[in-house]
């Protein structure tokens, strides 16, 4: 079984824009330095898809192409993606942002159909945060903080599902989605609702029968019992607002610990003592792959079992790859992940 990596924080707003120096130079790059004769190579010979991205026509793949609908009215127009970095700004077009994006996210390998449900994600993801900002009238420039652009060479397989899905973005009543999606899941995915995303509806749990035949479907992390404790004292305690969360009750791991999870076995929140940690700080805390975990103690050290890799919500890429090898197109993916939504193709 092939591995495959993927790299997505779930975010629902943008990262904060910095403050650009008097200096600075404002750069229109199609996601390419030329560095030395191979890169000129490889650009000449990759040159065709930027120029179908940038000019061409979309090729519909798969049984969903009847569903699109026309670009929804203020969207419509031609979007770029304005990067804030250390060095500048730099003004890409947005389709070969998805690209490099779908390209730092994915190994070759990855099945065609599963690669373009992702290369929606990312555009519908990208679309939402100019949609939350408010500028979806006259802004035609979305805004991100993105250090790693440029970092990889295009890849040709997401040159080609960008290139197949180009414009098209999932949505939910007439607004982009929130594109979340991960590497692999613990046997399910998360329903939104149960960790307070009111604003994303369409998130609902789904079961991922085979992503236990992923290669990182299961973790072992081991930490002595002194460093472990250290680390929980050093951990952020949750707010009085996501007290008002708890429910139901919780389970006991380590003697002490309460734990409570949510429906897909992730856990919300620990608590020891009378401090409450959220589930996913400490799973950054602790470098954990996922927030879907169980603790258990041996001679001396805390065993910390964990089951997938990601936040867990939205598409689990693993499970994509797995339904586009048995002849899925990228459409019946991301209905079977999110609920109640629809295709639109900007043009």
């Amino acid at each position: 079984m092939k591995k495959i990596r993927v790299f997505q924080a779930f975010k629902t707003t943008n990262p904060a824009p910095r403050r650009q120096s008097a200096g600075s130079k404002r750069r229109i790059v199609p996601g390419f330095f030329p560095k030395n004769l191979g890169t000129i190579l490889l650009f000449l010979l990759m040159l065709p898809y930027l120029i179908t991205f940038l000019f061409g026509n979309v090729r519909e793949g798969g049984s969903g192409a009847g569903e699109f609908g026309q670009g929804a009215g203020s969207y419509e127009g031609t979007y770029f993606v304005d990067n804030l970095t250390a060095l500048g700004n730099e003004t890409v077009p947005l389709e070969i942002y998805v690209a490099d994006q779908l390209t730092r996210s994915m190994e070759e390998g990855y099945e065609p159909e599963a690669a373009k449900a992702q290369a929606v994600l990312i555009r519908s993801g990208l679309m939402a945060s100019l949609s939350a900002s408010g500028d979806n009238s006259g802004g035609r420039e979305i805004k991100v903080a993105d250090e790693d652009y440029g970092s990889r060479p295009l890849s040709e397989l997401a040159l080609d599902a960008v290139s197949q899905t180009k414009g098209v973005c999932l949505m939910y009543q007439n607004q982009p989605v929130n594109g979340a999606y991960f590497a692999v899941s613990n046997g399910a995915t998360r329903n939104g609702e149960e960790l307070s995303l009111n604003e994303c509806p369409y998130l609902k749990s789904v079961l991922c029968s085979r992503d236990f035949l992923s290669e990182d479907y299961t973790g072992i992390v081991t930490l002595k019992e002194s460093e472990f404790w250290r680390s929980w004292q050093q951990m952020p305690s949750a707010g009085k607002r996501e007290e008002e969360n708890l429910k139901g009750e919780p389970e006991k791991e380590l003697g002490d610990i309460n734990i409570w999870r949510d429906s897909a076995g992730y856990v919300l929140y620990l608590e020891r003592d009378g401090k409450l940690v959220n589930g996913e700080r400490f799973r950054e805390s602790l470098h954990l792959a996922s927030s879907s975990f169980h603790l258990s103690e041996e001679k001396g050290d805390i065993i910390i079992t964990v089951k997938g890799a990601g936040h867990g919500l939205g598409m689990s890429c693993f499970a994509a790859n797995e339904m586009a090898g048995e002849g899925k197109d990228y459409t019946e993916i991301l209905h079977y992940f999110f609920q109640d939504v629809t295709f639109t193709k900007f043009e």
